[in-house]
């Protein structure tokens, strides 16, 4: 659902990019196959799709794009190659795009692990007025809110130690185990950081803060409810297996564009942000409509984002993707990336069934 409020408007704004794609699609002569596109050409046409500084900055994404499409090393583009390229043209001129709002809920601001109280001393609550402005002012499709959901008896709490059974290999014991301690389960196996209780389902904790604007009829993601199972990541629970709810809202609107944003940078958004590049979306953090729990870890997280293919962005920018038609590059080479997948490979990047263009 559309941030702006209005089907209308929406609809209006969606017409404008189709109708700027035809446009550019006519000033390049692009509406029909004939001899081919080569480097030279294709360079000409990104140069009128980005800004001077991103390319003369990643010049090397326009000769990777080029050469994912070019699949039989030519230096032409023709054939299926060409109907990719122009596939890609169409993702980057109407591209459908999703907010994603991470985890603003009460325990990380105010309760039981608010991020002020924990190593870099960052406050929670400094998001929400950024995250309401692009909500508030940006044509997005669709947004989404996740939600930490946890059972009283959740794993990942270190009040529930004495339910369950360390393994050998665990270097910390039940005896010196505190708040934020790594320890390591015997059954199921697996190492887990022991967080104080929060975002219990159906309390004060678990709720989105009050002053974060909820659109109507926007969709909510709940996620950490299996008691044995961590779960940061908005797609998958720590064992990237189990849920899919969130792939399965995006894939029925055809997202193509993620824009993260929430709590905590280095946690939750980082496992969600690290997913959703590997699942093949075009993928941004919004880093001023984040907070985090430790400097070193923040920085650590935005360069593997950087390293997958995403890009770190902050939300004016993000305004002028979604409102005013700029594109960037970044998201634009993993579009690339995941379309050549797709065919490269026979599974869909990103659980999409077809390419609606080819």
């Amino acid at each position: 659902m559309a941030a702006r409020g209005t089907e209308s408007v929406t609809n209006s704004f969606c017409g404008k990019k189709r109708r700027s794609m035809e446009k550019f699609l006519t000033e390049f002569d692009l509406l029909k196959e004939e001899t081919g596109l080569n480097y030279t050409n294709f360079h000409s046409i990104c140069a009128a799709l980005f800004q001077p500084h991103e390319l003369e900055k990643e010049e090397r994404r326009l000769e990777d794009i080029f050469n994912l499409f070019d699949g039989d090393n030519d230096g032409i583009l023709k054939g299926q190659e060409w109907k990719i390229f122009i596939h890609w043209l169409r993702v980057i001129f109407e591209p459908i795009t999703a907010l994603l709002v991470v985890d603003v809920q009460n325990d990380f601001i105010d309760g039981s692990l608010a991020l002020r109280r924990c190593g870099c001393n960052q406050d929670g609550v400094d998001v929400v007025e950024p995250i309401n402005r692009l909500i508030r002012k940006g044509h997005f499709d669709n947004i989404i809110y996740s939600l930490d959901w946890h059972p009283e008896n959740h794993i990942s709490f270190h009040e529930n130690l004495h339910l369950r059974e360390l393994h050998l290999d665990s270097k910390v014991t039940k005896e010196n185990a505190k708040p934020l301690s790594t320890v390591i389960f015997a059954e199921p196996y697996m190492e887990q950081i022991l967080w104080p209780k929060h975002c219990v389902m159906n309390t004060w904790g678990a709720q989105l803060h009050k002053d974060l604007v909820i659109v109507p009829h926007s969709e909510q993601v709940r996620k950490g409810q299996h008691p044995e199972l961590e779960a940061y990541s908005v797609f998958f629970d720590n064992n990237s297996k189990n849920s899919v709810e969130l792939q399965t809202i995006l894939r029925k609107s055809g997202v193509t564009h993620v824009f993260v944003c929430g709590l905590a940078y280095d946690v939750c958004v980082k496992a969600t942000c690290l997913d959703g590049l590997r699942l093949g979306y075009a993928l941004a953090v919004i880093d001023d409509c984040c907070r985090g729990v430790d400097t070193n870890n923040i920085e650590t997280t935005k360069e593997l984002i950087i390293e997958n293919g995403g890009l770190i962005t902050d939300s004016n920018t993000v305004l002028s993707l979604v409102n005013e038609g700029k594109r960037s590059l970044i998201m634009s080479h993993q579009s690339a990336k995941a379309m050549t997948s797709i065919l490269s490979s026979g599974t869909p990047a990103n659980d999409s069934e077809t390419i609606d263009y080819i």
